[in-house]
């Protein structure tokens, strides 16, 4: 390993001429991931006071995710120079600062990808070249950089028709093999940059005045696996409702609750308030 290090020092060291200004960009903070868009601040500067041009030139073709399954094409990757997005091409320079005074306080620059939708979670890696022109000397110097976007994992649900109402009439209630299901499904809209699973939590269930069942009857058609059978609630047993594959944009699953009497008794009359709980997690 100290072999391979030495080495690697060795051969950076070469490529930098004597004399040659340094031009330094470095991360300032985490990878920020917004509703259009995922971000990354950096900085840049260099180790004298001189005035330069500054470029980049994309060595790749795209912006690729460590397991190579995720490919982002140049169109949607961006750096702001806090005036406006400097568009990259593959293979060729991008002015991304003129006349820029450097040393002292380094400049800002915002990294992005932007218009591409919901980015899976992951690392992500970008490799160019950054070159300085001396406006005095005109002299030329290059360096390398190796943008990365390390994406967290974002997951959300929103409900719609949350609280679901099982109404009996006096028919239900004196058929003691009468099965009632909810009026309104519930639709639970999930939102998952990694692959997800849904599940249903009873702990704090409630009254039990009959055998309560859950399955799904509709979902998007990205969700990949839902509950059809119907499924007996028990508290303190966690059911899985839904899986599916990032990225999960706005997919839905609609939940069905229904109530049979239980032990061949009648369902006695009153409000009951059963409560579930929805736990979206990263699948497996």
């Amino acid at each position: 390993m100290k072999k391979i290090l030495l080495t690697m020092l060795t051969a950076v060291t070469f490529c930098v001429p004597a004399n040659a200004t340094l031009i330094i960009m470095d991360y300032q903070g985490e990878t920020i991931v917004r509703p259009q868009s995922v971000e990354r601040n950096l900085i840049i500067n260099s180790d004298d006071g001189g005035m330069y041009n500054i470029a980049i030139r994309p060595l790749e073709d795209s912006l690729r995710s460590a397991d190579g399954n995720v490919s982002i094409p140049l169109d949607k990757v961006y750096i702001n120079n806090t005036r406006e997005d400097v568009y990259l091409r593959y293979n060729e320079y991008s002015n991304l600062l003129d006349n820029v005074t450097m040393g002292g306080v380094a400049k800002n620059l915002t990294a992005k990808i932007r218009d591409y939708g919901m980015v899976p979670a992951g690392t992500y890696g970008l490799n160019f070249e950054i070159q300085a022109t001396d406006i005095q000397t005109q002299q030329v110097t290059t360096s390398m950089f190796n943008l990365q976007f390390i994406v967290p994992t974002v997951q959300e649900i929103n409900l719609y028709n949350e609280v679901p109402k099982i109404l009996l009439s006096a028919n239900d209630a004196f058929n003691k093999s009468k099965k009632v299901s909810n009026e309104t499904s519930p639709m639970i809209y999930i939102n998952s940059n990694c692959d997800w699973e849904l599940a249903l939590n009873a702990d704090n269930f409630g009254d039990s005045i009959g055998d309560y069942y859950v399955r799904t009857v509709s979902a998007s058609s990205n969700v990949g696996e839902r509950l059809l059978e119907r499924v007996l609630i028990q508290p303190g047993k966690e059911i899985v409702i839904a899986k599916g594959k990032a990225p999960a944009n706005n997919e839905f699953v609609s939940v069905e609750y229904s109530l049979e009497s239980k032990d061949g008794k009648f369902i006695s009359a009153g409000n009951y308030e059963n409560r579930v709980k929805y736990i979206l997690r990263e699948g497996n």
